[in-house]
């Protein structure tokens, strides 16, 4: 398909073309010569008896009083065109004759007559015209009369109200404004559906989507447009679901905690040490939610502080394992060239952490969590396996985006909040990382892979 760029230069050359196609064919007809030859007529004028006329008029009067016998009274259905001895013309019937240039005549009646009017150039040769000598007083020629047939295509000046340069100027802008007006159709047509589009999803219609045509700039402006439509809804959709899910995440202990207070207050249960324990941890719940997501809104608007520095990797992955000895197996592999590494020690921690205890949360009592550390291409990359659950093909895509669980069940036992690996991924980011997830299917366990580049030492972002 071709360009926007192409098409302009298409239509540029095309009225250049146009342009300079006028002014070859005004050229070739300002070059053109037409030869005519008239080697008699079927009915040739009488010029008998003119010359002692013509004679007595120049004696007289010298030219002017040849000039007041030329008239249609003295050679009937004729033209009359007196010329002096340098063949210059002294006088002429009809008068607009006068105004044709003589490149050459002679006694034989052979003449040519050109004429260069309004950038024309037209050339007429006559051959074996009538002549009458015009004579002075001692008898000698001093000019002569040619008598030219009606019929004699006589090359006339031809009257213009608008001469040819300025006809060529304006044909030229009008194809020039046709063509521009039928390009720039083309070209305002998908713009103005952009337009449209535009306010539409100004209006808060997300849906709108535009066609475009070919692979152009303004099509792929179309076709941006659209992935920025898509992307616009898509983040729509997911804000809203996010409400509902934080809503949904918040209900649930906001109202076991309101039960149980008023179940106090009311005497129907007794504010023992299980009952405050009980309340107690709806509360911590509560300050985990909403730390987790005070975290997603930093690392989102970019606010998230890393102070990046030398750490001892194998005290952070203690500390993330922790001292419940419950649950499935912890097994801890180290590589010496990995043992420390360049990051934010509390926000690694928190990475190894979340992922651990998702781990645990899949992972039956006699299965195995796996946790190793090697350098790999100017980073250390740490991964977590497990032989649990594992994670099914459609689901995999989805494991680091918020409020995503694999279990439809909103039951923190085997789903959580849905922002624990959410969190991972935005804090891998942050420190310049990756995080990736691997799963061979359901019940073949999982294995999440953090990869921290090294940055340097001290760096502080």
């Amino acid at each position: 398909m071709t360009s926007l760029r192409t098409r302009v230069f298409v239509t540029v050359a095309v009225v250049l073309a146009g342009a300079t196609l006028a002014s070859g064919l005004l050229s070739r007809r300002a070059t053109l010569i037409e030869e005519r030859q008239i080697v008699g007529t079927h009915r040739r004028p009488s010029v008998d008896g003119l010359d002692p006329k013509l004679q007595q008029a120049y004696v007289s009067d010298g030219w002017t009083g040849v000039r007041i016998i030329i008239n249609p009274s003295l050679v009937e259905d004729a033209r009359l065109l007196v010329l002096d001895g340098a063949n210059r013309t002294q006088a002429a019937f009809p008068p607009a004759l006068s105004k044709v240039t003589v490149t050459a005549a002679d006694a034989a009646g052979n003449i040519s007559l050109v004429n260069d009017d309004n950038a024309t150039h037209d050339r007429v040769e006559m051959r074996g015209v009538p002549t009458v000598p015009i004579r002075d007083a001692t008898g000698a020629i001093v000019g002569r009369l040619y008598v030219l047939p009606l019929d004699a295509p006589v090359p006339f000046p031809r009257e213009r109200i608008v001469p040819d340069w300025i006809t060529m100027i304006v044909v030229t802008a009008l194809v020039a404004l046709l063509l521009t007006f039928m390009q720039s159709s083309r070209l305002l047509r998908p713009i103005g559906d952009l337009t449209n589009a535009a306010r539409k999803m100004r209006e808060g219609d997300l849906a709108v989507r535009v066609a475009p045509r070919g692979d152009d700039e303004i099509a792929r402006l179309g076709r941006a447009f659209n992935e920025m439509a898509e992307r616009l809804a898509q983040t729509e959709t997911l804000k809203r679901q996010m409400v509902g899910d934080v809503a949904h995440e918040l209900r649930s202990p906001v109202t076991n905690l309101r039960c149980g207070l008023e179940a106090i207050q009311d005497g129907l249960v007794a504010p023992d040490r299980d009952r405050i324990d009980a309340l107690h941890s709806e509360t911590l719940l509560l300050q985990r939610l909403i730390a987790d997501l005070q975290d997603l809104a930093l690392a989102d608007s970019g606010g998230l502080a890393l102070v990046r520095q030398p750490v001892d990797l194998a005290a952070i992955v203690r500390r993330a394992i922790g001292p419940d000895p419950s649950g499935a197996a912890v097994h801890v592999s180290i590589d010496a060239a990995a043992a420390q590494v360049t990051g934010d020690a509390g926000r690694l921690e928190q990475m190894l952490r979340n992922v651990i205890s998702n781990a645990r949360r899949h992972t039956p009592v006699d299965g195995r969590i796996e946790i190793r550390a090697a350098r790999d291409d100017g980073g250390t990359r740490i991964a977590v396996a497990d032989t649990g659950r594992g994670i099914a093909a459609e689901h995999l895509p989805h494991v680091f985006d918020r409020f995503y669980r694999a279990d439809p069940s909103r039951d923190r036992a085997t789903g959580g909040a849905g922002l624990g690996l959410a969190i991972v991924r935005r804090l891998a980011e942050a420190h310049g990382g990756t995080v990736i997830a691997e799963s061979e299917g359901e019940n073949r366990g999982t294995k999440v892979t953090i990869t921290i580049p090294d940055l340097g030492r001290g760096d502080t972002h």
